[in-house]
């Protein structure tokens, strides 16, 4: 048996409509943008797992995504967990939330014996992480209300993830294409 981290996730494929908010956070001090080649939006985390029950993890997802076709997400607007004043997180909203909730909590319920991180779902997409709580409230006002990109969504990614000293890698173990 071999533990791996494991998290479920849909692919941003082109963080370019991006620049403009992640060129703002490098230039914040106590704040570090999300690696581009890294972003996605997180549907759900389930943290350490017997490498063997990946097979059951991306059933889990296939039964989730069940008669949902490909379908276009909106990555707008900008906010902070767990407010823009105190914030530990930077993100940018996602849209068809419904659409996205129910895949993401479809896959919790599908998940029967493999433990997750149950928190509530929350559409979103991590850009910035905080070193300490930051104030964050002017950068979220300058993007309030702002569409940066739309993409259609084909696929939901069973993800693992290898922490290092240089930050996380990220390597694909299945896919799960809509229909």
């Amino acid at each position: 048996m071999t533990l791996i981290r494991v998290f479920i996730s849909i692919p941003v494929p082109d963080t370019a409509p991006l620049k403009g908010i992640i060129g703002d956070i490098k230039g914040m001090d106590g704040v570090r943008p999300s690696p581009e080649n890294q972003m996605h939006l997180t549907m759900k985390f389930i943290g350490d797992v017997d490498d063997r029950k990946v097979p059951r993890i991306a059933e889990a997802v296939r039964k989730a995504v069940e008669g949902i076709s490909p379908f276009e997400i909106s990555l707008e607007d900008a906010g902070a967990f767990p407010n823009a004043r105190d914030a530990r997180v930077v993100w940018v909203g996602a849209k068809p939330a419904d659409t996205l909730k129910r895949i993401a909590d479809g896959i919790g319920d599908n998940l029967a014996g493999i433990k997750f991180d149950d928190k509530p779902f929350k559409s979103h997409m991590t850009v910035g992480r905080c070193s300490y709580k930051k104030d964050v409230s002017i950068l979220v006002s300058k993007y309030k209300d702002v569409e940066f990109t739309r993409f259609e969504c084909r696929e939901v990614l069973v993800m693992r993830s290898e922490l290092g000293p240089k930050g996380a890698t990220h390597t694909v173990l299945e896919r799960v294409l809509l229909q």
